[in-house]
């Protein structure tokens, strides 16, 4: 669709004209302007295709206090127009930067401000779940785990899928609707959250969803669990935001270590689901290019942190990682090798 019809859409929809559209990027999923009218700049967020992101995302807007102000909405057109927070660094600036302590502490604050921006919402889940469509957001992540055994399957011939599979069973269970449910935007990466006057706010919610509050915690232990921003994190930093992230959320239940972990080892299988295809056929870049890591720097990140930490609870999940991890070196070389943060190195 042209940016002219977008615009001429959010015009009517926000009831006011519209000048001077900038092309903020977006995706292939939508379109992301920055438009001004006659006394502030707004944004527009025009969604090219009909998969729920723009009820998703108008949800989230609604119910999550550090996000944009909606401001208008058209159900079928699918496009929202919200406040503009302004140009600001993000996460993925301060950890791909070069000052070492402003992004730790940048990392940490975001992680506590991500934990209590959570706890709040826990009062707007039964509204949340009323108003959301239904279904999980984007691609059901069991079907997506199955894809990443089978892909793992794929560099370790004869793996015993059956005997990976049964140790998922905690795993499925955060699935299931519960009392420590929050809202969360899903999508929770550096470059979705922006630093203004010392405090994070948090961009682009078209995957927003209740869900158990360790499949966010996960975003703090791999770190970014859904991410293109994946690179070798130095010693202490997810642990210190793991426990910013549950000091801000507060309220844990007395299986939080596991919940978190049943979290990460879905998300390392999710992770090769997505990822194996273009890892095994070179393809560069994950993210932005010089500033994300390749494919398969990122796969061989997630297994050998899977081979790490998942020892204890999925044993046998573990094994087959530490497997891949090896025949990663052995195939890839020094493609595979990954890198650390930039601030950190």
């Amino acid at each position: 669709m042209p940016t002219d019809d977008t615009l001429a859409l959010a015009e009517t929809t926000l009831g006011a004209p519209l000048d001077d559209p900038r092309d903020l990027g977006g995706s292939s999923r939508s379109r992301v302007l920055r438009c001004r009218t006659a006394d502030r700049t707004v944004i527009v967020k025009h969604y090219l295709a009909d998969e729920g992101g723009h009820e998703r995302e108008a949800v989230g807007l609604d119910l999550l206090d550090r996000t944009a102000d909606l401001l208008a909405r058209s159900g079928d057109g699918r496009l929202l127009v919200m406040s503009d927070l302004g140009p600001h660094p993000t996460l993925a600036d301060l950890l791909l930067g070069a000052d070492r302590e402003a992004a730790w502490a940048g990392a940490r604050g975001w992680a506590r401000e991500l934990g209590a921006m959570l706890a709040r919402s826990r009062s707007t889940v039964a509204e949340a779940r009323r108003r959301l469509p239904h279904g999980p957001a984007g691609e059901a992540p069991f079907p997506v785990l199955e894809r990443g055994l089978a892909n793992l399957a794929r560099v370790l011939p004869g793996l015993d899928l059956a005997a990976i599979g049964a140790e998922f069973a905690g795993a499925a269970a955060l699935l299931e609707p519960g009392p420590a449910d929050v809202l969360w935007p899903d999508d929770t990466c550096p470059d979705n959250a922006m630093l203004i006057d010392g405090r994070w706010w948090f961009l682009d919610l078209e995957g927003a969803d209740v869900a158990h509050p360790a499949l966010a915690a996960a975003f703090m232990v791999l770190p970014f669990a859904s991410c293109w921003c994946v690179f070798d994190p130095p010693p202490g930093l997810t642990e210190d935001l793991l426990a910013a992230f549950t000091d801000g959320l507060g309220t844990v239940g007395p299986n939080w270590r596991r919940e978190v972990i049943d979290a990460c080892a879905a998300y390392t299988m999710i992770n090769t689901g997505w990822f194996a295809d273009r890892a095994i056929d070179g393809v560069p870049h994950v993210g932005p290019v010089g500033r994300g890591p390749s494919y398969r720097q990122l796969l061989t990140a997630r297994w050998r942190w899977g081979a790490l930490n998942l020892r204890d609870d999925y044993p046998v999940l573990s094994a087959a990682l530490r497997d891949a991890g090896a025949w990663a070196t052995d195939t890839w070389g020094l493609d595979a090798e990954p890198t650390g943060y930039p601030a950190f190195r």
